[in-house]
């Protein structure tokens, strides 16, 4: 038999408003009527709604996850990332008794950045379908987004700080992991590096800046957009090394491209690290052992970014944080057997 809360509320002569207000914890009710309104519960053994419960209190015990372009995102390098930010995630926020609703968008960036689109974080959160969300990588900077911060709506984002007086943030300071891998190289004699990326607009800035302090004319950036994919992939690697003069050194942003690349420079009879060196950044400890030779990297901790984030989240929630808050997480440069010294002249 369903037993409902009227059923509790006529067995215990009372209200039904008075019984939400005992499952709740909300509203003044006499000791005597909340042992009342217990009783009957347990006599007609019924069990709360643990829905409706949350729907009272205007919880959903929901926290959104949101990657930009999740389904590209789970080819290669990023299948790593979004699995560590994942666990890091869920960690938290279970202790707490939340669940994870990963979010899913469908609309193209170009779409997204020029207003023609809504991002689908904004009908979430707006319509409290969540109780806070957590973006798993940098937003893209639309006024969606913006409007959201303003507001100070329940989120933390990854990625530079992008409102000086408000937001919550989480960053790994990848213009210091950037940096940090030329300046590895430089120091190794290298003066003529090629980047490997993903996206272009932040790594030129970073390679302009750079080229500015060092001030030596022979040092050269090529920064090459790859796609996901690796044909297209060996295909710019076939570019680089096809010219008269070629990298001595290369800096890999995406992990997965890593041994397929030492595998295209053996088969043209080139080795690493002797003839050409490679840094790249790994999101889970030690992968960079699992490449021969193993490979010097920038270890970004993602898992522990992702509990920052959520900590952060959950405390903003629950009252305890101001919404103007930037964790910086810190980058960890590993050095193993991928990058040699150029000999100088070569």
């Amino acid at each position: 038999m369903n037993v409902s809360i009227y059923d509790v509320a006529k067995l215990a002569g009372v209200s039904i408003s008075t019984v939400s207000r005992v499952i709740n914890k909300s509203g003044y009710v006499s000791s005597k009527t909340e042992a009342k309104v217990n009783k009957a519960m347990e006599t007609l053994q019924f069990v709360p709604s643990i829905t409706a419960q949350n729907l009272a209190k205007h919880q959903t015990m929901l926290i959104g996850l949101y990657f930009n372009q999740l389904l590209n995102s789970l080819n290669g390098y990023m299948s790593t990332y979004v699995t560590e930010f994942i666990r890091g995630v869920n960690k938290v926020i279970m202790e707490k008794g939340y669940h994870l609703l990963l979010i899913n968008e469908l609309n193209e960036d170009k779409a997204l950045l020029s207003g023609a689109s809504l991002p689908q974080y904004t009908t979430f959160l707006k319509q409290k379908r969540i109780d806070g969300l957590l973006f798993g990588n940098a937003p893209l900077k639309n006024s969606s987004f913006f409007e959201l911060v303003k507001n100070e709506a329940p989120m933390v984002y990854i990625g530079e700080k992008l409102v000086s007086d408000r937001g919550l943030n989480v960053y790994a300071q990848f213009k210091r992991n950037v940096l940090d891998s030329l300046d590895y190289l430089f120091e190794r004699n290298h003066r003529d590096i090629a980047i490997l990326s993903l996206a272009e607009t932040e790594v030129s800035s970073i390679v302009t800046e750079y080229k500015e302090m060092r001030r030596d004319e022979r040092l050269k950036i090529d920064i090459r957009i790859t796609d996901r994919d690796l044909d297209p992939y060996m295909e710019v690697l076939s570019d680089l090394f096809s010219k008269e003069t070629s990298p001595t050194a290369l800096v890999i942003m995406d992990f997965g491209k890593v041994q397929p690349t030492i595998n295209y420079l053996n088969n043209k009879g080139m080795r690493v690290p002797e003839d050409v060196s490679i840094m790249t950044q790994e999101h889970h400890f030690e992968d960079g052992e699992q490449c021969f030779p193993a490979v010097t990297s920038v270890y970004v901790p993602i898992y522990q970014m992702a509990v920052e984030a959520a900590q952060l989240l959950l405390e903003y929630l629950e009252g305890k944080e101001e919404y103007n808050k930037q964790i910086l997480v810190s980058p960890q440069l590993i050095e193993r057997q991928s990058v040699a010294f150029r000999s100088v002249g070569k």
